[in-house]
């Protein structure tokens, strides 16, 4: 598979293979034929995705989550959610601006791990990666087409 199109970037991916140690655990939300093809080459994938025809389709561990009110099943995600993974690609759901029940249920999510956003040349993605990196008092960087929110805190 490409790089580029719906999934993620050639930078994007570089950027997680320079931070992250192989054989480490990404929790992606939105799983993709670049994303998870790619990354599961080199760790363990946990993938949240709303549609079945993905499901199984690479080497991750799926977690069907339907969307509810256009974002994951709440129901779901709470029997369901991981305790233990190392970094959060958002890369779904699929569309522009979908994306913000990331930031209404980061509760959900475990944060003291870096978030990588995919997607933040889109105004409403970039806008998510402002205001999560914000709630939790992080500092963000944007590249040209993803933001990361590191654990380095404001001072």
């Amino acid at each position: 598979m490409n790089f580029g199109g719906s999934g993620i970037m050639m930078e994007t991916f570089k950027y997680i293979r320079s931070e992250l140690p192989t054989g480490k655990t990404i929790l992606e939300l939105g799983s993709g034929d670049v994303s998870t093809q790619r990354l599961s080459e080199h760790y363990k994938m946990i993938s949240i995705e709303d549609k079945e025809e993905w499901l199984s389709k690479y080497k991750s561990d799926y977690i069907h989550a339907p969307l509810v009110d256009g974002w994951y099943s709440l129901q779901v995600l709470e029997k369901a959610m991981p305790m233990e993974y190392d970094m959060i690609l958002v890369d779904g759901p699929t569309g522009e601006g979908n994306r913000g029940g990331f930031l209404k249920h980061l509760n959900l999510f475990r944060r003291d791990v870096v978030i990588v956003l995919d997607d933040t040349n889109r105004l409403p993605e970039r806008q998510l990666a402002w205001a999560v990196a914000e709630k939790l008092n992080r500092e963000v960087t944007l590249h040209e087409t993803f933001a990361v929110v590191g654990l380095r805190r404001y001072r």
